[in-house]
């Protein structure tokens, strides 16, 4: 997602009641699975790299996850859940696609094989950046005058070796009226220490945001907010 932007040409989104608004990085809701059936797989130097046919569902792109079930050769060591893809590719005249993600095992090459391979739409991450806020999300609260709580999900899937991401609130969607509410991730000596996962209790302040600041080394970054 774009950084916030003190510009009405940059409207907050809105948060809706089981779709997840992201604050940093995106997904898509309209990218559905894809099925392939496994053709052959091989390791090399903790490398797998699998072919299967395209049975249905778009190109899969890097980033996304690759989860294999019932393939048979090297004890099974090819059923994974939700890898990183790494790389792929796709001839379309042989219908066949390749796949790469990192997998320890012996070396093994390439043997067919049989299994279902599925792979899901992945996260796409930011760029951390020093002293920057994310795109403000406008919360609905729901009936009474009590606080109340949503969950909010900070995760770095490449580590900086410091950063710290505060919760931001306010009434309008102006710079000069954000407070500081509290922090929500920290990462400390390449690792995170505060998060991923929290429960934010709101005070009703209608529009959120997050802060970065404190931030040495490089990293990336995805921030989610649910309803």
């Amino acid at each position: 997602m774009p950084p916030f932007t003190n510009s009405p040409f940059q409207p907050a989104t809105l948060l809706q009641k089981g779709v997840p608004a992201y604050f940093f990085g995106s997904f898509s809701q309209k990218t559905g699975n894809t099925q392939l059936a496994l053709a052959t797989d091989a390791i090399a130097t903790n490398v797998a790299t699998i072919t299967g046919y395209h049975i249905t569902g778009p190109l899969p792109a890097v980033g996304d996850l690759i989860s294999i079930i019932n393939s048979t050769n090297s004890t099974g060591a090819f059923n994974v859940n939700r890898a990183v893809i790494t790389a792929v590719s796709f001839v379309a005249s042989t219908n066949l696609m390749t796949v790469t993600f990192a997998l320890t095992g012996s070396n093994q090459t390439a043997t067919a094989d049989s299994g279902t391979v599925i792979i899901e739409p992945g996260e796409t991450a930011d760029t951390l950046v020093n002293n920057s806020f994310s795109r403000a999300v406008l919360v609905q609260a729901p009936e009474g005058d009590s606080q109340f709580s949503v969950p909010v999900s900070v995760t770095f899937p490449t580590l900086p070796t410091a950063a710290t991401v505060s919760l931001q609130s306010a009434i309008k969607l102006q710079s000069n009226e954000w407070t500081t509410l509290g922090q929500i991730a920290v990462v400390a000596a390449g690792a995170q220490t505060v998060g991923p996962f929290s429960t934010a209790t709101l005070q009703r302040g209608y529009l959120y945001r997050l802060a970065v600041t404190g931030l040495t080394g490089t990293g990336t970054i995805v921030a989610k907010i649910g309803g």
